[in-house]
């Protein structure tokens, strides 16, 4: 049976990117370039997926306000995704990427998803044991509520194992740390600073030092997807240490932007397609690189 791939995001954000030529403080500057998409870890996850032809389930939630906003600025990823999002009351959230163009520079400003609440979050619950099954893969990616409503996220990922889903979560901070505690993950995706968070001590960005570090997690999932940056990364589970970097032809760095979402989408379409994590890591790095190169 084909793997159902289904993307769950709790912190969905409109992407708003702006180009301009050269600027500073206190400038005034006409821009060269403005886009905006609809995105979120997860959603940026079957974007990429869609990109290399594979299908998934975009679930998660969205904002009421701008709902049919989103479904005509997803109409291009109708063909391989399903959108499934849960509708939450508010608007969603929008974030800001200035590029310097000329100075190869760039500055990120993010503002706080408020679309998540006991509603929404049960509505979403109810919505994923309908899609979710045993021949799925749940990945819980982005920003997670803190608080009292970490317990519906938690809810959610429950769910999805009770329907014997195996579930990847890729994440940061605290909320990301007591979801990891609670074990019966199949892959974790967290970057180096993110690891150290986990086990609460510094990791340096150095291969022995990771898989030392990733191993101590191996009692709550069964890998650690480590992303290294220009490093590549390394996978690690029981009796594995897998590492790989990038070595095909490289170019000028466009955007960092969602690699590490573009890693995590070539992991999971190595391995739904062969079967095997060193092809599947391997897929990972190649995948976050174009992304970064912007190919």
């Amino acid at each position: 049976m084909q793997t159902k791939i289904i993307t769950i995001g709790l912190s969905p954000t409109w992407d708003k990117t702006i180009e301009v030529a050269g600027i500073e403080w206190g400038e005034h500057k006409i821009v060269s370039c403005q886009r905006i998409v609809p995105a979120g870890k997860a959603l940026n996850i079957s974007r990429a997926l869609a990109r290399m032809g594979i299908g998934s389930i975009a679930a998660g939630l969205w904002g009421a306000d701008d709902w049919d906003k989103m479904q005509k600025a997803v109409a291009d990823l109708k063909k391989f995704a399903q959108i499934k999002f849960t509708k939450a009351i508010g608007a969603t959230r929008e974030n800001i990427t200035v590029v310097d163009t000329a100075k190869k520079r760039n500055i990120h400003l993010r503002s706080k998803s408020a679309l998540a609440d006991a509603k929404s979050l049960s509505d979403l619950n109810r919505n994923l044991r309908t899609i979710a099954g045993k021949d799925s893969i749940c990945i819980f990616a982005g920003a997670m509520p803190g608080g009292k409503l970490l317990l519906g996220t938690i809810s959610l990922i429950e769910t999805a194992k009770r329907k014997q889903a195996k579930i990847i979560v890729d994440s940061s901070g605290g909320e990301f740390k007591k979801i990891v505690s609670h074990g019966g993950l199949f892959v974790i995706k967290p970057n180096v600073e993110e690891l150290s968070e986990l086990i609460g001590r510094k990791i340096e960005n150095e291969k022995e030092a990771i898989a030392d570090a990733a191993k101590k997690l191996l009692n709550k999932t069964e890998f650690v997807l480590v992303s290294r940056g220009e490093n590549g990364a390394m996978l690690i589970g029981k009796d594995l240490i897998i590492s790989t970097e990038y070595c095909g032809k490289k170019y000028a760095v466009c955007n960092t932007v969602g690699c590490g979402d573009y890693l995590l989408a070539g992991f999971v379409a190595g391995l739904c397609k062969t079967g095997n994590l060193k092809i599947a890591l391997q897929k990972a790095v190649h995948t976050a690189a174009m992304r970064a190169f912007g190919r």
